[in-house]
């Protein structure tokens, strides 16, 4: 994905195109907007007309009566102007954010279905702010930027023709001379802006990231004293986005006074040459002098305004580009192109000759195969690497094996839709995620179950007792990722959130936390129930906790080195064997230093 596709272009009309497939259902209000623009032009450019006449037709010539006619109907324009500006701006603002938020929940659709092995390289604070901030900005366009272009566009092109009716003709184009070097000036000022608005909003993407990451992590930084040299870092980024800002002020401080310098050389020529031509004896009204240079003013403050329309639609347009870049990638979506819904599951899995990399150059699973019988509960054991979460991200479907296949139920799981084969599995990883919510909305994650029947879900794995003990019981806030809980109980709440859902396969990815004796007990208890009469595969890091599994496999380096049962591994006297004597032996050092 590009950051910074489309850059060369002064005005990417392809993001535009995109932005504006949102337009659908506010098409009523897009063309009211519109209608109200071509009203406001017309209206704006009859002003200096009627104060031309105002001057040549009843001041100079003393007429009251005309003079108060036409300063009624320039306060009645004045009024109706002031009316459709408040109604355009209510509608260009309605529009941008109705199609933001229509934006934003698409692209949130969206990330609920990217691929998982985005999220592993992607930093949440980019996201973030792409699903924030910059669609925030998105808005623009049609607020401060598109909409108010045109309208100033139409309102200039009103102008020049009333100047041509009610003006000379040679007064209009010395007045008009100056705008070659407008022109020249608007295209520098446009083509540079957009590039500069390009590296802002990558740079606060980057700080975003950062800051994220470092506040999230705040306890790895405290604990090993990294807060100077986490700070330096930061400085580093900050200053960076700081540049990048000062960039496009630069560009600002250059084209603002120079279309001063142009607006003010205009009226300076016709002031000279409408003089001029007047004490000569030519045919020049002190009205037309008047109505000239107030149109000279009009034209060159929307042209001015210009520079920062073009700054709300550049940004808009960069900000849609970073978003677009996210919808419109179908390489990043999870593969669900099967119709075929799994039947229910009995709970045979089956790996054929499976081998896997998250890099092509890199293999974490080398040709594995192994079976498990309906019901019965395999653990994977192995050092930290060998490949044990992997297998559970195969199964899950997370990811795809780059050979061999996978069978539930003699049924290759690639070829079922995905919701139908993860909603009979049930997954609690080492990691536990926790919302910032209540215990029961934790448990429940919006589905329908009552509170009885989650009480009686935990009752039945025995943890009933231990949500009771909270403050607030199913009440309790966890605060975010859990923070107010132990490891322990993090994970009695993903057994009951796993165990509701009366999964046909249990995953658990067990904790490597040491956990109090009495939580240790109760997770023992609920894995006993929760495995009981199901397929279970658990990643044990605790050999403790799998001496009854029915089959174990032993994995090193990404391969199945041993399998049997606890007893028929430890009269093999291998890898295995080796690693409960080393895990024995540390839990007898540890009860005799007690």
């Amino acid at each position: 994905m590009s950051e910074s596709s489309g850059t060369s272009k002064a005005l990417d009309i392809s993001a535009l195109r995109k932005v504006f497939r949102f337009i659908g259902p506010y098409k009523k209000e897009f063309f009211y907007g519109m209608g109200l623009v071509i009203f406001l032009s017309i209206i704006t450019s009859a002003r200096p007309v009627l104060i031309q006449k105002a001057i040549d037709e009843s001041i100079l010539i003393r007429d009251k009566t005309l003079l108060i006619q036409l300063s009624t109907l320039i306060l009645a324009l004045m009024v109706f102007e002031s009316i459709a500006q408040y109604f355009y701006s209510y509608l260009a603002n309605f529009l941008g954010q109705n199609i933001i938020k229509d934006i934003r929940a698409s692209l949130y659709k969206r990330l609920m279905h990217f691929k998982l092995e985005f999220y592993d390289r992607t930093p949440v604070g980019n996201l973030v702010t792409r699903a924030i901030s910059d669609i925030e900005v998105i808005s623009e366009i049609f607020s401060e930027g598109l909409l108010v272009i045109i309208g100033d566009m139409l309102k200039v092109v009103a102008m020049l023709i009333a100047m041509f009716y009610f003006i000379d003709w040679r007064l209009n184009i010395i007045a008009l001379s100056v705008l070659p070097f407008l022109f020249i000036a608007t295209r520098w000022f446009q083509k540079n802006i957009k590039i500069s608005f390009q590296q802002v909003r990558n740079e606060v993407a980057n700080l975003n990231a950062f800051v994220q990451e470092r506040l999230t992590g705040m306890s790895v930084v405290q604990i090993f004293g990294r807060e100077k040299a986490e700070f330096e870092k930061f400085k580093i980024i900050n200053a960076r986005h700081r540049d990048a800002n000062i960039k496009g002020i630069w560009y600002f401080s250059i084209f603002l006074p120079l279309l001063d310098l142009i607006s003010a050389i205009s009226i300076a020529l016709v002031v000279s040459a409408g003089s001029w031509w007047a004490v000569s004896g030519q045919d020049i009204s002190l009205g037309e002098l008047t109505s000239l240079i107030m149109f000279i003013n009009m034209i060159f403050r929307p042209l001015r305004q210009l520079a920062d329309r073009v700054n709300s639609l550049q940004m808009g347009i960069v900000a849609s580009n970073r978003v677009f870049a996210l919808l419109d990638d179908v390489k990043l979506l999870e593969v669900d192109d099967s119709t075929a819904t799994m039947p229910p599951i009995v709970g045979h899995v089956r790996f054929e000759k499976v081998t896997f990399g998250y890099k092509p150059d890199e293999t974490v699973l080398h040709n594995i195969s192994f079976d498990i019988e309906a019901g019965k509960t395999l653990a994977i054991v192995g050092a930290t690497g060998a490949g044990k979460s992997t297998i559970i991200q195969l199964l899950s479907r997370y990811y795809e094996p780059q050979s061999g296949t996978i069978f539930i139920d003699n049924i290759n799981i690639s070829h079922v839709a995905l919701q139908s084969l993860r909603s009979q599995m049930a997954v609690v990883l080492q990691d536990v995620f926790l919302f910032s919510d209540t215990i029961y909305k934790n448990i429940t994650l919006g589905q329908p179950y009552t509170l009885a029947e989650v009480e009686e879900a935990a009752d039945r794995i025995g943890i009933l007792p231990f949500i009771r003990s909270l403050p607030g019981g199913w009440d309790y806030n966890v605060r975010e990722r859990g923070a107010t809980l132990s490891t322990g109980q993090r994970q009695l709440i993903a057994f009951l959130r796993a165990y509701l859902v009366r999964p046909k396969i249990f995953i658990l990815d067990e904790a490597t936390s040491n956990i109090d004796s009495q939580t240790e007990q109760m997770v023992q208890r609920a894995i006993e129930h929760i495995t009981r009469g199901r397929t279970s595969i658990i990643i044990a890091h605790r050999l403790s906790t799998i001496l009854h599994a029915d089959k174990i496999l032993v994995l090193k380096k990404g391969k199945i080195i041993e399998e049997g049962t606890h007893q028929e591994l430890l009269k093999n006297k291998g890898y295995y064997s080796k690693l409960f004597e080393i895990q024995f032996a540390s839990l007898t050092e540890q009860i005799s230093d007690r």
